[in-house]
This record gives C-alpha cells, sequence and structure tokens, in this order.
C-alpha cells in the first residue's frame, strides 16, 4: 500500500466527439481536461508525485506507465470514446488491474446514470421523489401532472436540459419527447416539475460518510418559477444569462429542522445507491419535503462548481479537498487488505 506522500495519476476523459446530442454538449467533456490540471496541479502543490493520463479509449494503455503497485488512481472519466454509457467500466477496469482509486464503483455510477431505476430504488425505500414516466416515443401515454421536466433517462451534466424542457400542455409534451429520442438515442424521462427551493448536498467519505455544508441554487433573477432549474447554459455556457445568474449559496439559508431533513435524506440516498468517496445530492423543497432529483457520484470538482464550493464552506480549498478524497480511496484500500487476512 502507498505511503503519505502519495504517487497520484489523474485520469482524465479527452473526447473529440459525441456519439450522440447537440454539438455544445461537448462543452462540459472537454471541461474534464481542465478540471484533471487543477486537481494535479493542486496535489503537486502539496508535495504528492502528480500524472496525468488522458484517455479517449483504451484506459490500460493510458495507464501502461502506471503500475498499481504505485500509483493511485484519481478518476475522473465520465465517458469514453464520447459516449457517457461507458462510464461505468472504467472502475470496472481499474479493480480487475488491482488499482486503488478515487470516488465511485460501477455499479453506483450505471444505477445513478439510469435516472428511472434511481427513482425506483429511492421510492422503494421511502425516500421521495418526484413522479415519473419513462416515455420511449411522444404518442405514448404519460400520466404524470403537468407542468413536468423532460430530459434524457441516461446523461448527466444537465444535458438535454433546456427551458424547453419544462413543458405545460400535451403538445410541448410531445414534442420534447420527440426532441430526446432523435437527439439524444434514448428514452425520455419526464419527471413531475417540484416548483420549490432546491438544493445541493455535497457528501464525501465512508466510514461513515458525511455531509459538507449544504448550498441553495438562487433564482431571484427569474421571475417564472418555471425556468428555475439548472438547464445546461446554465452549469456550462460562460457568456450566457443563466451561468451568471443561477449561483449557489453555501451555507444555505435553511432552519435547523429542514437542514437536518435534506441532510438526512441525502445521506439516505447516497449510501442506498452504493456511493463511494464523493457525490452530490440534488434535491427540492415542497411543504418542508425533500424531493431527491438526482444522485450524483463522482460530481464534477471544478474550482467554480458545488462541490468544491460546498468544501470550501467546510475549510477545504481545492487542493486540500482533493487530498482528502485520494485519503478516501487509501483507507478503503487499507480496510479491503485487512479483511482479507
Amino acid at each position: 500500500m502507498a505511503t503519505w506522500p502519495v504517487s497520484v495519476v489523474v485520469l482524465y476523459t479527452q473526447v473529440d466527439a459525441l456519439v450522440k446530442g447537440e454539438a455544445i454538449d461537448l462543452i462540459s467533456d472537454q471541461e474534464t481536461a481542465r478540471v484533471a490540471h487543477e486537481i494535479a496541479s493542486g496535489l503537486a502543490g502539496l508535495a504528492h508525485r502528480v500524472a496525468l493520463a488522458g484517455v479517449r479509449h483504451d484506459v490500460a494503455r493510458a495507464l501502461a506507465p502506471y503500475p498499481p503497485s504505485d500509483w493511485v488512481v484519481f478518476n475522473l472519466c465520465e465517458s469514453l470514446g464520447g459516449d457517457s454509457a461507458l462510464e461505468a467500466t472504467v472502475p470496472e477496469l481499474l479493480e480487475a488491474r488491482g488499482y486503488t482509486y478515487t470516488g465511485a464503483p460501477a455499479a453506483a455510477l450505471a444505477l445513478c446514470l439510469d435516472k428511472a431505476h434511481t427513482k425506483d430504488l429511492l421510492a422503494r425505500h421511502g425516500i421521495h421523489t418526484p413522479r415519473y414516466a419513462v416515455v420511449s416515443s411522444p404518442g405514448e401515454p404519460c400520466h404524470v401532472p403537468l407542468p413536468a421536466l423532460v430530459k434524457p433517462l441516461a446523461e448527466d451534466a444537465s444535458v438535454g436540459i433546456t427551458y424547453d424542457s419544462v413543458v405545460r400542455d400535451e403538445a410541448a409534451l410531445a414534442r420534447q419527447v420527440a426532441y430526446i429520442v432523435e437527439r439524444y438515442r434514448q428514452p425520455a424521462l419526464v419527471e413531475e416539475f417540484i416548483a420549490g427551493r432546491e438544493f445541493n448536498a455535497a457528501i464525501w467519505g465512508d466510514n461513515p460518510p458525511q455531509p459538507l455544508p449544504l448550498s441553495e441554487i438562487c433564482y431571484d433573477d427569474f421571475a417564472d418559477p418555471l425556468q428555475r432549474l439548472l438547464t445546461y447554459e446554465s452549469k456550462w455556457v460562460e457568456d450566457s444569462f443563466a451561468y451568471h445568474h443561477t449561483n449557489g449559496i453555501c451555507p444555505a439559508r435553511v432552519d435547523d429542522a429542514l437542514r437536518e431533513r435534506l441532510l438526512a435524506t441525502a445521506l439516505a440516498a447516497y449510501r442506498l445507491t452504493g456511493c463511494r468517496g464523493y457525490a452530490r445530492v440534488d434535491m427540492r423543497e415542497r411543504d418542508g419535503v425533500p424531493y431527491v432529483l438526482e444522485v450524483n457520484p463522482n460530481p464534477s470538482l471544478a474550482s467554480e462548481g458545488g462541490f468544491v464550493r460546498a468544501a470550501r464552506a467546510a475549510g477545504y480549498d481545492q487542493a486540500h479537498m482533493a487530498e482528502r478524497i485520494v485519503g478516501f480511496a487509501l483507507e478503503r484500500a487499507t480496510l479491503a487488505e485487512a479483511e482479507k487476512r
């Protein structure tokens, strides 16, 4: 097992083109390279030995110079070959080759990418989530009450979400389902629109997992409640109005009772979906009840992103946050070795 300081190879996605979706969706995939350099620079500044390994298709080839006996993998891969459906294959390969790696295992990544399976699991365990339906064609019956949010069934990073995604009538619902099916080559998830406050709960660690300070998304500059959502532009398009007017407030200004309910819900969702190392749980609140929108294993660690914002509120800069995440991976590996004895 590696000793401190650690040799860390930051493994990240390199994407030249996508296999589906809009051309603009490439922004979030290419952002991963910038984040990888931020993480590598931060860890190197803390005296760790650091290497960068970009991967397009062949993870084994990218890692060939870095034997698992000597290197910990900081896994920032979000797709392979421009296909987000292959994200879960990366930790599978890392485990098969004996690497200690950061973040979620394959099962959690695969589960949380499929939003319907995640919501079904949450609901079966008593965790509130907006009512939903999976719709494969625009003419298919859908009993989700309107207004509703229509998005791809299996994408992350708000891919496929625009203000047109919130539909108010049957005609708009049919148009948006047709768009998702055609452009993203998958069914649409039609989800009840919860018109309430929106929160992000960053969770990290495993034994036990711990919440970081709660964040709330500020939608004060949006008069229409149906435009109060995090679209793709609001996360990734820096010259858009939405990007500059959907800021996170951290710590969130909530009373103790609501904070406890939100964090308890987030921790339950983290454990239930098998997240590991670090994750972010997105929720809305209606009448004091938290509704889980999505569980995001291995969320963005960009310096301006929500997870880093929460870590800063807890006293960690980006570099020390990354070091702590590496530490969680090493702790897990140490426990696994002890169990084998």
